[in-house]
């Protein structure tokens, strides 16, 4: 067992000399090629089991995305920011760089996003934005993010006020972090910018570093792996109403998975891309309606839900594990998706029998 140990230390030395020679890119299209798929081991070691130690000069791994990111941004606070998704407000902006994409349902049948940046320096234009809702205050609390958006509902207020949460709202914050886009019609022409939103955070003076408490909610292979089960997710729909009936299409060729909705292709006016993601992720919640519409969302009981990457998909469980939600595999461990980008489809459950795979 001494060798093997003293086999395993040299191999130490020698793998992190080799990673020294790179260093980590500060922009996220130069970050794209230098991804979690080429993480480099630096050792295996351990009697009892396996520890694997990672390490990239000049970086660490986004949390939620798996992938290098330059080191600047460890411990820091991420941002989550209300989206509008009518087709009155297509296309939106800048929301292919989120990391992570929470589409929730709204009342009368429509969705909202929740998108997750960890880097949000370079944001050329990103909307449109809109109000908040109760549940994604929750979910960005859960993340210990600032969360982003332009006015509130009742029950928004009432979270946000109770919990203390650090809001950037554009009723307070209209002209220093929010502008208005005036070819496009109001209310689907509220933005903001990376420069905008560094000026919100300073205006209002938060805290940039997560609590102690903090805890990661999503789990990543070290590398791109197949799931392997021989299930096939070429084409994942979902219908959250006869408003909103969304799908991904998976290209081989690429391994990702591209947006559709509304009938047609889902663009970045930004790029004038087609959104495509490395996984999706589907989980069912209670929500039934308070009152006018309005609906709630049980982010404490668990559900069922389902996974998909590289063409194939599996049934998960998602449960509260002490403040945060966390993703299971049927077997009980912990769900570790593929590094990348990831879309999550927060469907009522009485609308989970819509969901199918292709």
């Amino acid at each position: 067992m001494k060798k093997n140990r003293n086999i395993a230390y040299a191999l130490i030395g020698t793998l992190i000399m080799s990673t020294a020679l790179s260093g980590c890119g500060k922009k996220k299209e130069e970050e794209k090629k230098d991804t979690a798929l080429n993480i480099t081991p630096t050792a295996t070691m351990g009697d009892a089991e396996e520890i694997a130690v990672y390490s990239k000069e000049g970086c660490i791994l986004n949390d939620f995305s798996g992938e290098w990111i330059d080191e600047k941004f460890e411990n820091k606070r991420a941002l989550c920011i209300m989206i509008n998704n009518l087709s009155d407000a297509m296309p939106q902006s800048g929301i292919q760089k989120a990391d992570v994409t929470f589409e929730f349902p709204v009342e009368g049948g429509i969705t909202r996003y929740l998108c997750v940046f960890q880097d949000y320096t370079d944001l050329e234009k990103l909307g449109p934005i809109r109000s908040a809702r109760h549940y994604y205050v929750y979910t960005a609390i859960m993340l210990d993010a600032y969360y982003a958006h332009y006015g509130w509902s009742v029950f928004a207020e009432d979270a946000i006020k109770t919990t203390g949460m650090d809001n950037l709202n554009g009723l307070t914050l209209d002209g220093i972090m929010y502008y208005r886009d005036n070819s496009r019609n109001a209310p689907h022409n509220v933005y903001t910018n990376s420069d905008m939103i560094q000026a919100g955070l300073d205006s209002m003076g938060y805290r940039d570093e997560h609590t102690s408490s903090y805890d990661k909610m999503f789990k990543f292979n070290t590398k791109d792996a197949n799931i392997g089960n021989g299930t096939t997710a070429n084409k994942v729909s979902v219908s959250f109403s006869s408003y909103q009936n969304p799908w991904f299409e998976y290209n081989k060729e690429e391994g990702v998975y591209y947006r559709f909705q509304y009938g047609g292709k889902q663009i970045d006016d930004n790029t004038g891309e087609q959104l495509h993601y490395k996984n999706v992720l589907i989980m069912g919640v209670e929500m039934p309606e308070i009152v006018d519409g309005l609906l709630d969302a049980d982010l404490y009981s668990g559900g069922e839900g389902y996974y998909a990457t590289n063409g194939e998909y599996e049934s998960i469980k998602w449960k509260r594990d002490g403040d945060v939600i966390k993703f299971y595999t049927e077997d009980g461990e912990q769900l570790k998706m593929n590094p990348g980008n990831t879309f999550v489809e927060v469907m009522r459950t009485v609308r989970m029998d819509t969901i199918s795979f292709e």
